[in-house]
């Protein structure tokens, strides 16, 4: 077994003595039924949900075609301590500094009142028991209490603060809170010790891109440190929605790759914004700020670290050295997952590797990527 699979193996093991203590036999089967404990991760890393639901009522929001309820929230049922139990049994999850980055926020607002106490209790397990880097994005208020409750559980924790619009919040966000309150939010986040960044995300072509500058002059202001610019996903009804909020489609309609008529229903079409994002990329720069074009880069960022890519973009502030990938410390991991390849070039934070065989890439790249730092690409069977 290699340096690598003893380490995370280790840590693994010890955690799961400690949370098994913890657990009784019905708790434990409630982890192991639970999602989180098969979830697939996302490049952002592995989605947690502190909850269920959400009463936001945005207009471009998904999760109504994902099927979950978009007029009510109520509490995740898993403990803290249970959802750690189901991560380590996840075979996707690396615990540790050096392993799975977490996401909060990505289906429920975490920071709703009837959420926030499992938000909070869910970051207390995962920073006690796992030590994993965890991110959140939110559009709720945060007051200086929170701010300063969540800085003394994590004080390394990556806040993204949501604005996509000032001057059609209202239409296109309806039951959430106004701009200006989580411009509040980020001047809370930042004065409790955090590094929050700005969430210009989704960015909707007709809208977002006639305001980021004022976007991100405002964030500034209230102390964001940077930027993290998204894409758009829609749905045939996420078009009706932004239709009856009164926005402007034109923009979107001409960047769809297959006419609307043609989209299916549920089935979710990325919006092409590589335009629009790299002006806010450009302007953020201008303004001083750090821009990060994943949110991972954020969530690494505010620990204190860099990833290969971010290197090879000048965000290095960081004193934690990385670790160069080795050919040979690369092909003896892919031939313990069961992957026959070879290690084919680094360069710009991307590891080329050549797969010969069948086997789980997804298991080989989350190995590679959290341990190196680095992003994976596959090729070959």
């Amino acid at each position: 077994m290699s340096k690598v699979s003893k380490y995370y193996a280790a840590l693994r093991s010890k955690i799961m003595d400690e949370v098994s203590m913890i657990l009784n036999d019905e708790e434990k089967k409630a982890s192991l039924r639970d999602p989180h404990s098969k979830r697939v991760p996302r490049p952002c890393g592995l989605t947690i949900h502190t909850g269920i639901g959400c009463t936001m009522g945005c207009s471009y929001c998904y999760i109504g075609d994902m099927g979950f309820p978009t007029n009510s929230i109520k509490p995740y049922p898993l403990s803290g301590v249970q959802l750690v139990y189901a991560l380590l049994n996840n075979k996707y999850f690396l615990p540790g500094e050096r392993g799975t980055l977490i996401a909060i926020g990505s289906v429920t607002e975490p920071f709703h009142p009837v959420v926030l106490g499992k938000t909070l209790e869910y970051i207390w397990a995962v920073k006690k028991y796992l030590g994993n880097y965890i991110q959140f994005s939110t559009k709720a208020y945060i007051s200086m209490n929170t701010a300063l409750k969540v800085a003394a559980i994590d004080p390394g924790i990556s806040p993204l603060i949501t604005l996509v619009s000032i001057n059609y919040s209202r239409e296109l966000e309806r039951n959430a809170p106004r701009p200006e309150i989580r411009l509040e939010s980020i001047r809370n986040l930042r004065e409790a010790g955090l590094k929050p960044v700005l969430f210009l995300r989704p960015i909707i072509p007709g809208i977002t891109d006639k305001e980021y500058v004022e976007i991100i002059d405002k964030a500034a202001e209230y102390g964001a440190v940077g930027v993290v610019a998204g894409g758009l996903r829609v749905t045939p009804r996420i078009i009706s929605n932004l239709k009856e909020a009164g926005a402007d489609i034109r923009g979107i309609e001409r960047r769809l790759r297959i006419p609307l008529e043609k989209m299916r229903e549920g089935v979710q079409y990325n919006i092409d914004v590589a335009d629009i994002k790299k002006n806010i990329a450009a302007y953020t720069r201008r303004k001083g700020l750090k821009y990060f074009p994943l949110a991972c880069m954020a969530n690494i960022y505010s620990h204190g670290e860099s990833c290969w890519r971010m290197v090879s973009m000048g965000i290095t502030d960081t004193a934690k050295p990385l670790y160069k990938p080795e050919k040979d410390v690369v092909e003896e991991l892919l031939r313990e997952i069961g992957c026959h390849g070879g290690f084919k070039g680094f360069s710009n934070g991307f590891i080329r590797i050549s797969i010969r065989s069948k086997c789980d890439k997804v298991l080989a790249g989350e190995v590679i990527k959290y341990w190196f730092r680095a992003c994976p690409v596959f090729t070959g069977s």
